[in-house]
């Protein structure tokens, strides 16, 4: 999210200062002062909007929405329920625009067209449009024509703005395909909501606007940068193609839509959509909201199986905790954040997983059905919310509130998300609401249907493949997670946007495992990047929690097996075991530091599970090209969270030397069998084929970005204490992890 705003600010600013030409320039330099009618459509619009008065946009609702009986349908309760469980829609409030309190003034032709440019009324075209068309007995506001008019307005001058800019500023932004989806959201999902308002000839040529908008994404295509991104546009598409019910349209619309959700450069069949070229479970949570709303709004059979392909990758990586109320997975592997899948972005509350719980059942355990008395309140709930934006108006920049007549508007320029504090601004629950959702929920509480619960809450045993980039075991004593799949793309050299760290770490890994009395005690993290920097600092190496071969040359230079990007697998799995085996060759550069390795140091990783333990095996094999200062295996022992669960007893951790338990610390301990993790009411222990010389990292690892995860690396010296040592032969080590 951060990385979207910050390139939201710096395109936003460019819109602003860059130069200007064409007709209707006046007033203040470079700034456009009358709406476009360069093209018919634009033409008819603009007339239009010259013949509405004030009066036209004077809704003359004084009193507030009321508190009614709402009936007892189940489904419409439901529906309703939803609808409470985000902000959004918003008509008003600090965070929101306020659409129905702005002076009826703002939004005639004369005060639009400005000298300091077309000013846009303080209103956000879909949320009014939703709360216009609420079917609420008490919603006083229900199908008024001037909010429906306000929404209009709106919505034009996005459309003919941006139409005018694209044809002749497009650098100013918003001029490839994912900047560009929201505005097309903003432009066509209102327009069912007030065409009936509309002359015939005026919807005609919205809707050619419309056309025009849709037709520059499809030529544009999918970026393939940022999924959360490339998302977007697949909605507005769908809702142009809604608006304008051209059936040539709507096939190129579902074509674009399925490449984003089946071809294998956007989507894998595991079920994450690429991240650079990797996967980011952080951004993902982002990136589902959109596949929801476009699963739930379409009719397109493959957006709902990409939406329950990636809830059923997500619930396989999301771990219990004890007591099974939290749960917490591995973030080694994405491109971007820290988050782990179960900290992804844009939940909003649990409603995106409530609402994804429509699509497929591999979201239903995320969902709670309120009891039929509770579903009843919920009109009214939503009632008084929507009363309580109304109620307020908000000072920019300044404590306090503005009256009615003090709203302003403020000139148009593109923004990638307009609405800014709140890209979401309609409920897709709500919108979209599948008939017959209630009904199906309670039919599977009344079963006592095992999809009400976590794959690792149920009572099952399992080993499941998702298409090589994750394997997942889980037995009544134990789970495992190995990640064997792509990271993301190591210098940015495809053009995507260049972070300061590496995008993710690999090369086949022990992710996590898990026990249910110990949850999580091994778990893969990663520190992730902002925009402009990295919280992976390579100067910590030895503190990242991956497990991966690494070490450092003679000058300090790290390498690392988890920078293989794309490691050969091979796996064999049955119902109650597997063998998953990774390959490949360390890379010789990395992590921007020029050459680190003058030679070829290969790799191999072998996990074998079972009901009770899995077994790892790794080599490396060199020539004896490289002499070198460190090389460990590193197993990443997973502490606690240091917010959530600051009041719980860290894992401790002791090495089993000569028969005998020793507190494991930062310094070597030679000749050590085995380790022993204790969490909670549980233990894990690490036993070694052969006696290894092993120590702890420096110092514990605490993520500060997006959560506050605390780990610390187990450090096995693969140079078994003859350091400097030229790297040469092989080098294996073996041992077994087991409740």
């Amino acid at each position: 999210m951060r990385i979207i705003l910050f390139v939201a600010f710096i395109l936003s600013a460019l819109s602003g200062s860059a130069r200007a030409s064409g007709r209707k320039l006046t007033g203040t330099p470079g700034v456009r002062s009358a709406l476009p009618d360069e093209h018919p459509y634009q033409k008819t619009l603009r007339k239009f909007l010259g013949t509405l008065t004030e009066k036209d946009f004077t809704h003359g609702i004084t009193g507030g929405l009321k508190a009614v009986p709402a009936g007892d349908d189940p489904e419409y309760l439901y529906r309703t329920h939803l609808l409470t469980l985000m902000p959004q829609p918003l008509v008003g409030s600090k965070r929101g625009a306020p659409a129905v309190n702005a002076p009826s003034s703002l939004f005639v032709l004369a005060n639009i067209e400005k000298a300091e440019g077309v000013m846009i009324p303080p209103v956000w075209p879909e949320p009014l449009v939703t709360f216009t068309n609420w079917q609420y007995a008490g919603n006083v506001y229900q199908g008024n024509r001037a909010l429906k008019l306000r929404a209009f307005v709106t919505s034009t001058i996005h459309l003919t703005m941006m139409d005018d800019q694209l044809d002749h500023h497009p650098e100013r932004g918003g001029a490839r395909a994912d900047w560009f989806g929201n505005q097309l959201i903003i432009m066509a999902h209102p327009y069912p909501g007030f065409k009936d308002v509309l002359p015939a000839e005026v919807q005609k040529a919205y809707e050619t606007g419309l056309r025009r908008m849709g037709q520059r994404a499809l030529d544009w295509g999918p970026v393939g940068e940022e999924p959360n991104l490339d998302m977007v546009p697949v909605v507005g598409l769908w809702h142009v193609s809604k608006a304008i019910d051209d059936p040539a349209f709507s096939k190129d619309a579902e074509a674009y839509a399925r490449r984003i959700c089946t071809d294998p450069r956007h989507f894998h069949a595991a079920g994450f959509w690429f991240d650079n070229r990797g996967i980011d479970m952080g951004y993902q949570g982002t990136t589902n909201f959109f596949a929801v709303w476009a699963a739930l709004a379409s009719d397109w059979p493959f957006a709902k199986e990409a939406v329950a392909k990636s809830y059923r990758l997500r619930a396989h990586l999301c771990l219990p905790e004890p007591g099974g109320t939290w749960f917490v997975g591995p973030s080694h592997f994405n491109s971007r954040t820290s988050s782990d899948a179960w900290g992804d972005q844009w939940e909003w509350g649990g409603a995106r997983d409530q609402i994804a719980s429509l699509v497929t059942d591999e979201a239903i355990y995320l969902a709670r059905l309120p009891a039929l008395g509770e579903l009843k309140d919920a009109p009214a709930k939503r009632a008084f919310a929507f009363n309580g934006q109304i109620a307020e108006n908000p000072v920019s920049g300044k404590r306090g509130f503005l009256k009615n007549e003090e709203l302003r508007s403020n000139p148009w320029k593109w923004r990638l998300w307009q609405s800014f504090n709140f890209p979401a601004t309609v409920n897709a629950g709500y919108e979209s609401y599948p008939k017959g959702s209630y009904a199906r929920h309670e039919k599977l509480l009344q079963e006592n249907s095992p999809w009400l619960k976590s794959p690792f809450q149920r009572d099952e045993s399992f080993v499941r493949d998702f298409a090589k980039v994750f394997t997942v075991a889980k037995f009544p004593k134990q789970a495992v997670i190995v990640h064997s799949g792509p990271v993301g793309i190591p210098g940015q050299e495809d053009g995507t946007f260049k972070f300061a760290g590496p995008l993710g770490f690999g090369g086949g890994q022990l992710s996590a495992y898990w026990t249910p009395a110990t949850g999580s005690v091994i778990l893969g993290r990663r520190a992730g990047n902002t925009w402009d920097k990295t919280f992976d600092k390579i100067e910590d190496w030895r503190t990242w929690p991956i497990h991966a071969v690494s070490g450092c040359n003679l000058d300090g230079k790290v390498f690392t097996s988890a920078r293989i990007r794309e490691p050969d697998v091979v796996s064999d799995l049955k119902s109650d075991q597997g063998t998953v085996q990774v390959s490949g060759m360390i890379p010789i550069e990395q992590l921007g530091q020029g050459k680190v390795l003058q030679g070829r140091i290969g790799y191999q990783r072998t996990f074998q599970i079972d009901a009770g333990k899995v077994r790892v095996e790794t080599r490396i094999k060199a020539g004896g090209q490289d002499k070198l200062a460190e090389c460990y295996e590193t197993i990443p022992i997973y502490l606690h969270d240091a917010q959530r669960q600051a009041k719980s007893v860290p894992t401790a951790i002791a090495f089993q030397v000569d028969g005998q338990w020793l507190p494991a610390t930062s310094e070597y301990r030679d000749k050590v069998a085995g380790v022993k993790l204790t969490r909670f009411e549980g233990e894990v222990r690490i036993m070694f084929d052969q006696l290894q010389r092993v120590k702890l990292s420096p110092a514990d690892w605490t993520d500060s970005f997006l959560s506050r995860a605390r780990c610390r690396n187990l450090m096995i010296d693969l140079l078994e204490g003859a350091a400097p040592a030229v790297l040469k032969g092989e080098k294996v080590v073996r041992y077994q992890i087991s409740p």
